[in-house]
């Protein structure tokens, strides 16, 4: 993805994914193609990758049959439009390509399908992307740029024996890593695949066990205050109905305490002095 969004920045990838890599043709006399990395992305474009070592001649028309394929593949029985999702060929070459005079040596070069004097596209369905690694000619330390970057290490990687000064860092630490994998002998890239998931196993146990008892102890915490808060409830609320009960049983005895003192015939002032009501709760006794 970084490498196409580097070469395609228009296209703004954020995932894909990987299709099939060989295609037979419709008719059994006609040549089957074997794609080096075919994807689809999440908007449905195609995007075919190849990576080309030797030059050839027609190697544009090769392409273009190429494109063919990702392009009947849209189209099903019974559909009633030819809605196509645009198409992109990436061929990554080891050699340069035929230019006319008025070439300006540039290492990438996209091509589409338009009108030949006003360039007007005509669709939007196809495009080729080409990048010629024979013209890079860079030094590690003399590129500023992800692109030219890529072009570097997919030209000179396999060829150093060590890396460069800053090399080992963000996404090209993760390609260095990936490169020693590809090179290493059958047997200890199987023991090393073979270590790296019983790694990812026990990473994954031990996540399990901690989510485990994070939830454990997270419940027994909850079950616990629950019951603790049930006999704060129940202790608050014995100490208040007591306490409620105690006042209005002290209200109660007042009130009957001063409707006696009243019907002795003592005044109010008396009453309320004895009792602690009010003359105004008095005189409605």
């Amino acid at each position: 993805m970084a490498l196409l969004n580097e070469l395609i920045p228009d296209l703004h990838i954020t995932g894909l994914e990987f299709n099939r890599q060989r295609h037979i043709s419709y008719a059994k006399d006609l040549k089957k193609s074997v794609f080096d990395v075919s994807c689809r992305l999440d908007d449905g474009s195609w995007v075919d990758v190849e990576v080309q070592v030797s030059p050839q001649n027609w190697f544009a028309d090769r392409c273009l049959y190429y494109s063919t394929y990702c392009i009947q593949s849209q189209v099903h029985s019974g559909q009633d439009e030819y809605l196509l999702k645009p198409v992109y060929i990436v061929s990554i070459d080891a050699f340069t390509m035929r230019h006319g005079p008025e070439w300006n040596g540039s290492i990438l070069s996209s091509y589409s399908i338009r009108e030949d004097t006003t360039h007007e596209m005509l669709t939007d369905s196809l495009h080729f992307v080409f990048v010629e690694l024979d013209r890079f000619n860079k030094k590690w330390e003399d590129i500023d740029n992800d692109k030219e970057r890529f072009y570097f290490c997919i030209r000179h990687l396999h060829e150093l024996d060590s890396l460069p000064d800053g090399f080992a860092r963000g996404i090209w630490a993760k390609l260095a890593q990936q490169s020693q994998l590809a090179q290493m002998p059958s047997e200890l890239k199987t023991k090393y695949i073979k270590d790296m998931t019983t790694e990812i196993d026990r990473r994954a146990q031990i996540k399990y066990a901690v989510e485990k008892g994070h939830a454990e102890g997270f419940a027994l915490g909850r079950a616990e205050g629950r019951a603790e808060g049930h006999a704060e409830g129940r202790a608050e609320g014995r100490a208040e109905g007591h306490a409620e009960g105690h006042a209005e049983g002290l209200e109660h005895g007042r009130r009957e305490t001063a409707i006696r003192m009243k019907a002795a015939g003592l005044t109010p002032e008396i009453i309320s002095q004895c009792t602690g009501l009010s003359l105004e709760q008095v005189a409605m006794l």
